[in-house]
């Protein structure tokens, strides 16, 4: 099941079904628990090690182009 809509951007933080408030934007990268620093954003894509710019970012939530059910920062 994707997860395209179901997370969104409020000052700066990343909420969702999953990791809700545990990841945050500064300076264009996603930083919290894991892969800290490993993903930015450029253009409104998230760029980084994996699913790089299947995700993007449209009126403050996350949508995705492949159907993934998580943002690749969130990955264990």
């Amino acid at each position: 099941m994707s997860g395209s809509g179901k997370f969104y951007i409020r000052n700066n933080y990343i909420y969702g079904p999953k990791d809700s408030g545990k990841f945050w934007i500064a300076n264009n990268y996603i930083n919290g628990p894991r892969n800290s620093g490993k993903y930015y954003i450029a253009q409104n894509y998230i760029h980084g090690p994996h699913s790089s710019a299947k995700w993007y970012i449209a009126n403050g939530y996350l949508y995705c182009t492949s159907g993934e059910e998580y943002p690749p920062f969130m990955a264990d």
